[in-house]
């Protein structure tokens, strides 16, 4: 399915959820119903729909169908929602914007850190070697770690911002970690840029970030 069929399919999808005054807790017409009505294949409603339970805009129940989510802090959501991952500037514009907030946040650690932050970014890294060395790929850690990151710098905005970029692109994530040797590699820049923020070193600590982050690409 190209972008251009993909973007019309969610735009339309929008639509019957008008249309119909579907709010939250609305049930959606079947995935049969909705490729009926939208002239696609079902596979392509599905893939669709995947992204839109992503955004936690809609939840599939088990047995029961596909609803409308209550509405939220959707609000960046609902912009990165213009640009999906089929999109062709997606994932740069996640990256960027993601490297531009943890960038400044490791700056304003450098000078607002907790010991507590330490202790947790130090815990994150032996909790990720522990599931490394279990064969299974450490997302869980590594989403801690960076959150901890964002949270160091003291700015509760920049962290309610860096949630959903986050969230949405936690699978790339989980993905980049997935390649050979990556691992070891991201946390060895882990221990870098704990270490840089701990002494201090605002410029390093930045330069330590935009490579860890560059590293990462998805």
């Amino acid at each position: 399915m190209n972008n251009k069929v993909y973007m019309n399919i969610l735009n339309e999808l929008n639509g019957i959820i008008e249309t119909d005054h579907l709010t939250a807790g609305d049930k959606l017409p079947s995935e049969r119903e909705l490729a009926e009505r939208l002239g696609a294949g079902r596979s392509s409603v599905r893939e669709a729909l995947r992204a839109l339970e992503l955004l936690d805009l809609i939840e599939t129940k088990k047995g029961e169908g596909t609803f409308v989510k209550q509405p939220g802090s959707h609000s960046l959501a609902e912009i990165l929602a213009a640009f999906f991952l089929r999109e062709p500037r997606a994932r740069r514009d996640l990256s960027e914007t993601r490297r531009i907030i943890e960038a400044e946040a490791v700056r304003l650690a450098c000078e607002r850190h907790q010991p507590e932050h330490l202790h947790t970014l130090r815990t994150m890294i032996d909790q990720a070697r522990l599931t490394a060395a279990e064969g299974r790929i450490p997302a869980e850690e590594d989403y801690e770690f960076h959150r901890t990151l964002v949270k160091a710098g003291g700015n509760h905005l920049m962290l309610n911002i860096w949630y959903p970029l986050v969230a949405y692109s936690k699978g790339l994530m989980k993905s980049s970690l997935a390649r050979e040797g990556r691992i070891e590699e991201a946390l060895n820049e882990h221990e870098e840029i704990v270490r840089t923020i701990e002494m201090r070193e605002r410029d390093r600590a930045v330069e330590a970030i935009h490579h860890h982050l560059s590293n990462s690409q998805f």
